[in-house]
């Protein structure tokens, strides 16, 4: 379970969260707003990303400190260094988070042809994959995808809907097409009831 008590955050002048506390408490679970209005900054705070905020973030009950080693999460606002390859992004997640390599998810989302291409060179599609990937290898109990089927094809969905049944953490997504989802039990949670 996933709790935000008492968060404000704004950027500049412009306030997106104002003591705003809310409760994730299903294992899968879908984050429901429009674009544009909090679901990312939301998820880079619970990812331990954002330190930039007032409030508290808990895991279990748990304050949460050192949240980027309990919650993996996979979005576009979280770029690679465009130099890399995404063999070596994937390598140094390995050896900094002493994971496995994550052999067959590289194949079941058709990704290992590209292992060798640098960042910079990875169509769309292809950087999802491997920002799932690189989340998901980490293997945290606390998993975040923002928009995780967008920009996939038809195939790469289908794996990823696969692996998602075997996870047994708990699963936050955003998703503005979320039917695949819904139909292997994700409930729905809007984000806005207790935003000011």
């Amino acid at each position: 379970m996933i709790e935000v008590t008492n968060l404000t955050k704004s950027f500049a002048d412009k306030v997106v969260f104002q003591n705003y506390s809310t409760c994730f408490s299903s294992k899968r679970l879908c984050i429901e707003a429009e674009n544009g209005l909090g679901k990312t900054t939301l998820f880079t705070i619970i990812a331990g990303l954002d330190p930039h905020y007032s409030g508290d973030i808990l895991l279990d009950g748990q304050k949460g400190s050192k949240l980027q080693t309990k919650v993996a999460i996979a979005s576009d606002k979280i770029p690679f260094p465009a130099f890399l390859t995404a063999k070596q992004v994937l390598s140094l997640t390995q050896a900094s988070w002493q994971c496995d390599w994550p052999g067959s998810l590289c194949e079941s989302l058709h990704f290992n042809a590209f292992l060798d291409t640098k960042v910079s060179e990875l169509s769309s599609g292809n950087q999802k994959k491997l920002q799932l990937i690189n989340a998901i290898m980490r293997d945290c109990d606390y998993l975040i995808l923002d928009e995780p089927s967008a920009a996939l094809d038809a195939d790469s969905v289908k794996a990823l809907l696969s692996w998602i049944e075997q996870y047994k953490g708990q699963l936050l997504i955003s998703c503005h097409e979320p039917l695949p989802f819904l139909e292997l039990g994700f409930s729905t949670q809007p984000l806005f009831s207790e935003l000011v």
